[in-house]
């Protein structure tokens, strides 16, 4: 993000409108199904890249990582934009560098075939996995976690971004809808089981170490598409420096991201009643 006076008011309101959004998180309300004896398959949504907001140096954070190098992916509407989708560690992470920093990069084709690369790691597929832990814990006989990463419908232009409304509205879209608009059949979802989508929208490191979270969860029934109950909470912890955080392998990052989410993700699934019993923590 560009560190200007205008970026900064851009970037801070659109953050403070999507917590106070968030703050005021819906659940709706049930159909007759029975959740706590159903299995349940949780799908990951595609997640946005993480931002770095005012005042943070991109440069110096993605110098303090010494792990998989650095790629990069841009095309004409960057430069309107003024920002590059760039991969680190397998972090997606779209800000502003120099050109100078570009040209030592290995780049992709395009936005899609960078976020689509091997080895990236997903946030919302590290979002499933705990989800599946804490359903696990709180006595779910069957809950898994499917291979399939599910593309928001709507979002266009990936690596070019100014307030991240190419992604924050369809991810919004998405969250109000009351069916959802994919469809799931054998082998992916089978017959009896419930499905839990679990989506992230705002996802920004921002000034004052603080990393902002909105987790949104909905639970669908495969059979007719109807989102039986829906739930969305926004954090925004404070965490170590950038530069801590993407040194080596950028596993401090992920450890952080995985700590601040935590807590977001059982409140959802509270919300949404299939953590009927209580879980251990795991904090």
């Amino acid at each position: 993000m560009r560190s200007t006076r205008s970026t900064f008011t851009v970037g801070a309101c659109a953050v403070a409108l999507i917590a106070v959004a968030a703050q005021g998180a819906d659940t709706s309300a049930a159909a007759s199904t029975t959740t706590e004896t159903r299995a349940i398959v949780i799908v990951p949504l595609e997640a946005p890249p993480l931002t770095f907001g005012p005042g943070l140096n991109a440069e110096a954070v993605l110098a303090a990582n010494t792990g998989v190098g650095l790629s990069w992916a841009a095309s004409e509407a960057v430069a309107e934009a003024g920002r590059t989708l760039f991969v680190v560690s397998g972090i997606a992470i779209l800000a502003s560098l120099p050109e100078r920093s570009r040209r030592a990069d290995q780049q992709s084709a395009s936005a899609e075939e960078l976020l689509n690369a091997a080895g990236r790691w997903v946030p919302t597929v590290a979002l499933a996995e705990e989800a599946q832990a804490l359903l696990q814990q709180a006595g779910v006989a069957s809950v898994r976690v499917s291979a399939q990463v599910r593309q928001v419908p709507g979002i266009e232009k990936r690596e070019r971004t100014f307030t991240m409304h190419n992604w924050y509205q369809p991810i919004a879209d998405w969250y109000g809808l009351a069916s959802t608009p994919f469809s799931y059949a054998e082998p992916e979802v089978r017959s009896g089981e419930l499905v839990l989508e679990v989506g992230l929208a705002n996802y920004e490191l921002g000034p004052g170490r603080v990393l902002y979270l909105l987790v949104n969860t909905k639970l669908v029934d495969p059979g007719n598409g109807k989102v039986l109950k829906k739930a969305r909470k926004m954090v925004y912890p404070e965490t170590a420096n950038p530069e801590a955080l993407f040194a080596g392998d950028a596993s401090g990052f992920k450890r952080a991201f995985l700590d601040a989410a935590r807590p977001a993700l059982r409140d959802d699934l509270k919300a949404i009643g299939l953590l009927v019993k209580q879980e251990s923590s795991r904090d």
